[in-house]
């Protein structure tokens, strides 16, 4: 049976429906920063490097009627707990959004 495009039907999809978000990717950086150590008089010491906050970005796609997390919530992606601080929309087609979200790694959770 071919499936064709009538206005209520998605070609080739007979049940287009989400129940949850379908993650596409998930990349997960450490940045840091250079602190310069001086000593009293402001003569160099040494360097050492302080490592920051986890920060993730996932691409997820979701049905129409499934609503997004919003910024503050905490997501869960495998170990991983996300507090949300960015949602944004990059496209949407037929029965499905596709959202980036941008957050950090939860510590002590």
């Amino acid at each position: 049976m071919a499936v064709t495009q009538d206005g209520d039907q998605l070609f080739g999809i007979e049940t287009a429906s989400f129940s949850s978000m379908i993650v596409e990717s998930f990349s997960l950086t450490t940045p840091s920063n250079r602190v310069d150590l001086d000593d009293g008089d402001g003569e160099p010491l040494g360097s050492t490097i302080v490592p920051q906050r986890q920060e993730a970005s996932l691409t997820v796609q979701m049905g129409s009627a499934d609503s997004p997390p919003a910024i503050g919530t905490t997501v869960v992606y495998g170990s991983f707990n996300v507090n949300v601080t960015g949602v944004d929309l990059t496209e949407t087609q037929a029965d499905y959004r596709r959202y980036s979200i941008t957050g950090y790694i939860k510590i002590n959770a």
